[in-house]
């Protein structure tokens, strides 16, 4: 299930939401939409393996956007080239065609710059979401990343990044806003009844 979590201009933590209808409300009035499909097991390797097993959510998706390419981005701990991966992924961009992420498993946090400051919106199996082209936004992983999602793109280009000229965005990495999260969860378990 996605979390949201709302960010001031200055990235001051605000309200957050856990609630996926809440969560869609709150994209489709910045521009983006997600959604979630069923998790699907033992995927097998590769490109063809995932879209066959997705072959229905796909298509429903494919609705949304007149997809012209997708890859599957698949990264666990130890990859080897994640740090550099990670730096281009943390610098603040925008795609020239749309893009779909849906996650067939691990997690993975958006950070979505907006007039009245940003989101960040934690995304884990079986979620997905649509950035329309010129939103500008910034993907991380963690510090050991364990994630595995296909790409859709509305451009034959694939995933090309055209940095904002915002640079890395000074809001909770991944780890961060897991960690914060749970420290917001055990608060709300400790209040009295």
């Amino acid at each position: 299930m996605a979390v949201l979590v709302h960010f001031d201009a200055h990235g001051r933590w605000g309200e957050t939401l856990v609630c996926e209808h809440r969560i869609a409300d709150t994209l489709a009035a910045l521009g983006l939409h997600s959604g979630q499909v069923p998790v699907q097991e033992d995927l097998g390797e590769g490109l063809e393996a995932a879209c066959d097993a997705y072959a229905a959510e796909l298509a429903e998706l494919r609705q949304r956007l007149e997809v012209h390419g997708m890859d599957r981005l698949a990264l666990r701990p130890g990859h080897p080239d994640w740090a550099r991966l990670r730096r281009g992924f943390l610098v603040e961009h925008t795609h020239g065609e749309a893009e779909i992420r849906l996650f067939l498993s691990g997690t993975g946090l958006f950070h979505v710059r907006h007039a009245q400051g940003f989101i960040g919106l934690l995304c884990e199996a079986g979620d997905w979401v649509s950035v329309p082209a010129g939103m500008p936004h910034a993907f991380d992983g963690g510090e050991q990343p364990d994630f595995d999602a296909l790409r859709l793109f509305g451009g034959t280009e694939g995933w090309v990044a055209r940095p904002t000229g915002a640079g890395r965005l000074r809001l909770p990495l991944l780890d961060d806003f897991v960690e914060q999260l749970l420290r917001l969860n055990g608060q709300a378990l400790d209040e009295p009844e």
